[in-house]
């Protein structure tokens, strides 16, 4: 546990960061105002996550025209200063998930970076600090997120040393960041399935790694 280790890709099973083997080809098929068929996928085969993403995420009166794009010009296009974000947009927000990560594997590390620094806008810059205690003490925890949340910052999260704290940590939490000044968000970075339920439940305000578990239980 003490020394660096590390992984080679695993395709087969998914343990890929990118260009997988198995990454559909990107493709979008709209009968009727409607996406019928998504990388591959006809809308009849489609998950929960498949479906939100036809339905609500994609802008359908662009899809066809978006995917037409080639995706190394568009991948350029995420770097380039002169190109705007408003351009951006207008055909990102059309693109299917295999068509994006066709873009995104044209593009190297720094680029990912530069594109990521145009993309994601803010309407107000915040920052977000750690309200953590090595023995997973609520009193202090509250008390630190208390002190945070007046000093300015607008997202705290908590890790735990024993995983059963983490309801009553975050818990602590949300109190102490609550009662220093209202607003701030906060999260426990614990297992992502308990992430997803300490949410749920209202004991902290978002999950900050959540996988995409498509129609798996969580």
């Amino acid at each position: 546990m003490t020394k660096d280790g590390f992984v080679n890709e695993w395709p087969e099973v998914g343990f890929v960061a990118m260009e997988s083997p198995n990454d559909p080809d990107p493709s979008v098929t709209v009968e009727g105002g409607q996406i019928v068929e998504m990388d591959g996928k006809e809308r009849d085969e489609f998950d929960f996550i498949d479906r939100f993403i036809a339905d609500y995420a994609l802008n359908v009166e662009k899809a066809e025209e978006a995917m037409a794009v080639d995706s190394e010009e568009f991948a350029r296009n995420l770097v380039d200063i002169n190109v705007s974000r408003e351009e951006i947009v207008e055909l990102s927000t059309a693109m299917t998930p295999a068509k994006l990560v066709d873009v995104v594997n044209k593009l190297d590390t720094a680029e990912i970076i530069m594109a990521m620094k145009k993309m994601r806008t803010r309407q107000t810059p915040g920052n977000q600090c750690h309200v953590t205690s090595v023995e997973d003490n609520v009193a202090q925890i509250a008390a630190d997120g208390a002190e945070a949340a007046l000093r300015g910052f607008y997202e705290a999260e908590n890790t735990v040393g024993v995983a059963r704290m983490a309801p009553l940590t975050a818990l602590a939490q949300q109190i102490g960041t609550q009662t220093g000044r209202g607003g701030v968000i906060t999260q426990c970075a614990v297992e992502e399935a308990t992430e997803l339920e300490l949410g749920m439940r209202g004991l902290t305000g978002y999950a900050e790694t959540v996988s995409v578990y498509g129609t798996e239980d969580v």
